[in-house]
């Protein structure tokens, strides 16, 4: 199991339902999680097989959001 945890600029509950047929397609809807409280806007998703970042990102973008791998983000800070 893979677990990929990503900063987003996901704000509200209406942009987190615009998201998610992306991420369900993608991933399944119960492997996915959204935390709109926290400061990085936290987006976790598990994977029980073979997940690529890419996909990811491309569902969120393909749904109107940015997103950036946690460990990328701070890695360079």
């Amino acid at each position: 199991m893979e677990l990929l945890t990503f900063k987003t600029n996901i704000r509200n509950e209406a942009a987190m339902q615009k998201l998610a047929p992306h991420l369900d397609r993608v991933v399944g809807s119960p492997n996915w999680q959204l935390d709109i409280q926290s400061a990085d806007r936290k987006l976790t998703v598990f994977s029980p097989g073979i997940l690529h970042e890419y996909q990811v990102l491309a569902a969120v973008k393909k749904a109107g959001f940015r997103a950036e791998n946690l460990d990328d983000y701070y890695a360079v800070y």
